[in-house]
């Protein structure tokens, strides 16, 4: 194996790996609700029936929606499809660090449901064109730890963070999160497989 051959294979690997912390970026939009609840029925009057339906919008956006995302996503191809849902969640969560209601509230956290399909149905078909057969199993299988690692990072966080700074700028985080995680995969991931 050239030297070349070698170069191009690590940063295929490193596309792919920029790919899977994605999901990850996408999977804190998802976890970082339940940390924040008592805030957020403190500060909007959130009722319970309401903090449910809040945790239940993206599960709904993705029985519902799931299949037009899809499909339009293939207009877009799978590295824009990535950028557009990032782009999304940053603005659905920056906008609702406004919302000054639950309803507002929720309308902000389905479009983050929305921007989640977006990030997430695509990036296993962009890890298969950004790698060989040989590592397309690993790399998967990393894929498959994106929901879990997410989650796992605000249950830890955002009990630290919350009753310091509040659920706002939680929500900023998010925002900025997605936003700079658009620009490592515009930057970084190469057009051409899109």
């Amino acid at each position: 194996m050239s030297m070349q051959a070698i170069a191009d294979a690590k940063r295929s690997q490193a596309a792919a790996l920029i790919v899977i912390v994605a999901g990850v970026v996408a999977a804190l939009q998802i976890g970082k609700l339940p940390p924040a609840l008592p805030a957020l029925a403190e500060s909007l009057g959130m009722t319970l029936m309401q903090s449910g339906f809040l945790l239940s919008l993206v599960q709904l956006a993705g029985m519902s929606l799931a299949l037009a995302v899809g499909l339009s996503a293939d207009g877009l191809g799978l590295r824009r499809s990535m950028l557009m849902g990032l782009l999304v969640l940053g603005v659905a969560s920056a906008m609702g660090s406004f919302a000054l209601s639950v309803p507002e509230l929720m309308f902000w956290r389905a479009l983050e449901g929305l921007g989640f399909l977006w990030v997430t149905l695509r990036a296993p078909g962009l890890i298969r064109k950004l790698v060989d057969a040989q590592q397309v199993r690993k790399l998967l299988g990393y894929w498959g730890a994106y929901m879990p690692a997410g989650t796992a990072l605000t249950l830890l966080v955002g009990p630290l963070w919350l009753p310091a700074w509040g659920w706002q700028t939680w929500w900023c985080l998010f925002a900025v999160l997605s936003w700079a995680m658009a620009l490592v995969l515009w930057r970084l991931v190469p057009a051409d497989v899109a």
